[in-house]
């Protein structure tokens, strides 16, 4: 049977017989590995079609427990990616972060959208694109089904407002905002993590998720401020998805 998909490249790797395993992540069918003769390095649509950043329309034959990519259409290059390192670096490391959080074969139309609406930014930025980055990992926690709380402790369910002025504090380990009282408590933990940084940081990550990530491409986080955010999703990605990608491209220890 054939199918026909739209599809970003997420990893490709070579095979037997000159052929290619191409990981996709398509809009209709979700993640799906396809194998495929077609030689990347020649000029034909359905090679540019296989390279990294580009969407593209893919018909795929089916099988009872494979598929083959037998010939594809370019939709977009977003070529302009591969010519900045900055650029590079977040792009790679948002298709690491795909690759990591979707599961073979499950559908996330909405991520897929989302997706595209990246790399479409990110293509177009005019500041450093750590934020764009950011604001994609945390907007996908929704879609994921982790999104943190962030309206009320997410201990006791106490109210902001009723924080007596102090300090909104983050915790990873609860999955979101923290009153004082709960942290407290909460620190005795051995797996606790906790953050407390000079900034609202429940702000950031609402603001994150309200924007479109086109309001993102000329937005650029003061450094104390990008290094904080890039620790806390560091954590968050990998305590609650397996799918840490901040912490090797931003040269942070783990």
């Amino acid at each position: 049977m054939i199918i026909t998909a739209e599809g970003i490249v997420l990893r490709q790797r070579k095979i037997a017989n000159n052929r290619r395993m191409i990981v996709l992540f398509t809009k209709k069918y979700g993640k799906l590995s396809a194998g495929t003769s077609v030689n990347e390095k020649s000029r034909s649509r359905a090679a540019l079609a296989l390279r990294p950043f580009t969407y593209a329309e893919y018909d795929i034959f089916k099988g009872r427990e494979s598929y083959s990519i037998n010939s594809a259409q370019v939709n977009r290059s977003f070529y302009s990616i591969g010519e900045d390192i900055d650029r590079f670096m977040n792009a790679s490391a948002f298709i690491e972060y795909l690759d990591k959080v979707l599961e073979e074969g499950e559908p996330s139309p909405k991520l897929f959208d989302l997706s595209l609406e990246f790399l479409q930014s990110v293509s177009e930025a005019k500041k450093s694109t750590d934020t764009l980055l950011y604001a994609f990992i945390v907007k996908s926690f929704r879609l994921l089904g982790v999104a943190p709380e962030l309206s009320c402790c997410v201990n006791c369910g106490k109210a902001p407002e009723l924080f007596a002025g102090k300090s909104r504090m983050f915790s990873v380990s609860g999955g979101g905002l923290i009153c004082p009282e709960c942290a407290a408590e909460e620190k005795s933990a051995t797996d606790s993590l906790i953050y407390n940084p000079p900034f609202d940081i429940i702000d950031v990550f609402r603001y994150f998720d309200a924007k479109p990530l086109k309001t993102f491409e000329k937005v650029d986080l003061r450094a104390e401020v990008r290094g904080e955010v890039r620790e806390i999703l560091s954590k968050y990605t990998d305590r609650y998805l397996g799918a840490d990608v901040l912490s090797r491209s931003a040269g942070l220890e783990v």
